[in-house]
């Protein structure tokens, strides 16, 4: 069988003849033009990343060099009609790998924005030798090469994804330096599904649809085990979004007889707040004496205005007043306060389903998310070292899994809680806090919130603060804030909390519960 792709020189040629064409027209002979751009880009690469820890990173003339490799650049590519030079190179690469299942393929990107239209989702092929292969990709550093979903193109699940694998997991797939933009076209920026031994390295995906489920995922669960992720290594992971950068705005509720009656604006924000996307929601442990819960609309007050690909013209400005849609009822309101969030929110920034046994060092969420991480079922025994959720949003990690170590991990400003804890096994070691005392009142380090009896074996040891604060709350559980004084719930164990309230005592006493 022969594979042709679509050749913007002209006519139909055999992918091997396409390529070959392209390369000797520029350099005259096929290595010459390897050559020189994998110098040019290793350059780059090294300057874009600084130090590549653990020799994780590729280099990229030392591919370029090996027998048995096929590289594909986009910058030799052109465009064709809505296919952009990044989907003629995709196009080439898969139909290669289709071709030559045992060859490692690889996509290099330019050294700036590229556009994508096609979106295909990145192959399964398999080798002949009972194992699976797909293309992978490679950039010059995820703060110099960015590939976004070109406006008017159909919408898809998500801009850069692997399905899910029937036939079996997709093995040793890399993918390095370089950013995913879904543009607010697309529903996600990024999805690996069905994979095992694959490395991410220095990626950023960001800006999903309004009402988007996440920015990036890793793994589905699914009846046949098709999506999973098995023995992932990722490291310096970023979700973002670039709408909504809102800083500083404090609302002090107003109660009347246990319910909202109004608000004091005591700063109505550092940055700017977007009109369309603020919201404000009421938090603090005494939210679970409350049979309805307040809610209330923000008021901003127009100032300046700016445009946005596939969104309508944002306006921004401070918080002048909030809008009470539901007074609620609740029996304490001493430790309720208002949580003002900014940004087109997604539900997850980094959303982990059905993955185990990895590594991620240095996870970064941050953007408008609901959970800026979220281990949900069936992904266990993974290990997590420096994470790094961050930003004026509220920021949790949602434990639904079990066994997963967090280890250094740093939250910084967090809005209601740190980490949300519902599973039965696992720890979280060495965490350090730090955060605005004026902007993130009544926020929470961990949030035990699974109901009595459900945890088993759940470790939080060592636990420090940069700063002080009455407004924070070390721990708290479904009945509200928990004393030092206090047991932790049955299953778990506290080893040396720092409480972080502003009181003298220094650290949470060593306490074991119940096992």
């Amino acid at each position: 069988m022969r594979w042709h792709q679509l050749d913007p020189l002209g006519g139909n040629r055999t992918v091997d003849q396409a390529l070959q064409i392209r390369l000797n027209d520029r350099f005259g002979c096929p290595l010459m033009k390897k050559i020189i751009l994998a110098t040019f880009l290793f350059a780059k690469i090294a300057t874009a990343q600084g130090a590549l820890p653990w020799g994780q990173a590729v280099s990229v003339p030392l591919l370029a060099t090996q027998p048995g490799v096929a590289m594909f650049y986009v910058s030799s590519y052109n465009w064709v009609g809505t296919h952009t030079d990044y989907d003629m190179a995709r196009q080439a690469a898969d139909a290669y790998l289709a071709a030559h299942p045992q060859t490692s393929t690889y996509v290099v990107l330019s050294p700036l924005v590229t556009q994508t239209c096609d979106a295909v989702p990145l192959p399964t092929v398999p080798t002949g030798s009972g194992t699976f292969s797909t293309v992978s990709i490679i950039g010059y550093g995820s703060n110099v090469s960015t590939l976004v979903r070109r406006v008017g193109c159909t919408p898809r699940v998500a801009t850069l994804s692997h399905p899910d694998s029937p036939g079996g997991l997709v093995s040793n797939a890399l993918y390095q330096g370089f950013t995913v933009s879904a543009n607010h076209i697309d529903s996600a920026a990024c999805g690996f599904y069905g994979m095992s031994s694959s490395t991410f390295f220095d990626l950023a995906c960001g800006n999903a649809a309004p009402g988007a489920d996440h920015e990036i995922e890793f793994g589905n669960s699914d009846p046949n085990n098709i999506g999973r992720v098995y023995g992932a290594y990722i490291y310096n992971l970023k979700s973002f979004d670039i709408v909504g950068v809102g800083k500083g705005a404090n609302l002090a509720p107003v109660w009347s007889g246990g319910t909202l009656s109004g608000v004091t604006v005591v700063n109505g924000g550092t940055k700017k707040y977007t009109q369309q996307y603020i919201s404000a929601t009421v938090v603090g442990p005494d939210l679970s004496t409350c049979t309805s819960v307040p809610t209330l609309v923000p008021i901003v007050s127009s100032v300046v205005t700016s445009n946005f690909s596939n969104l309508p013209p944002i306006t921004s400005g401070y918080v002048t007043g909030a809008m009470i849609t539901n007074p609620g009822s609740c029996s304490s309101t001493a430790k309720l306060y208002i949580l003002i969030q900014d940004g087109v929110n997604a539900r997850y920034g980094m959303k982990f389903s059905n993955m185990a046994s990895s590594h991620a060092w240095n996870l970064e969420p941050t953007g408008a998310s609901t959970y800026g991480e979220a281990w949900l079922p069936a992904s266990a025994n993974n290990t997590i070292i420096g994470e790094h959720p961050y930003t004026n949003q509220t920021i949790q990690i949602a434990e639904y899994a079990n066994s997963n170590k967090h280890t250094n991990a740093f939250f910084d400003s967090p809005g209601e809680f740190g980490a949300a804890i519902y599973s039965q096994y696992g720890s979280f070691i060495n965490s350090i806090f730090s955060w605005d005392s004026a902007s993130y009142t009544g926020s929470s380090g961990y949030y035990l919130g699974a109901a009595p009896g459900s945890y088993r074996n759940w470790a939080i040891k060592n636990s420090q603060c940069t700063n002080s604060s009455a407004n924070f709350i070390t721990i708290t559980t479904t009945q509200g804030a928990l004393l030092s004084t206090d047991p932790p719930p049955s299953g778990v164990t506290f080893n040396d909390l720092e409480r972080c309230d502003g009181t003298q005592a220094v650290d949470w006493p060593t306490q074991v519960g119940p096992q």
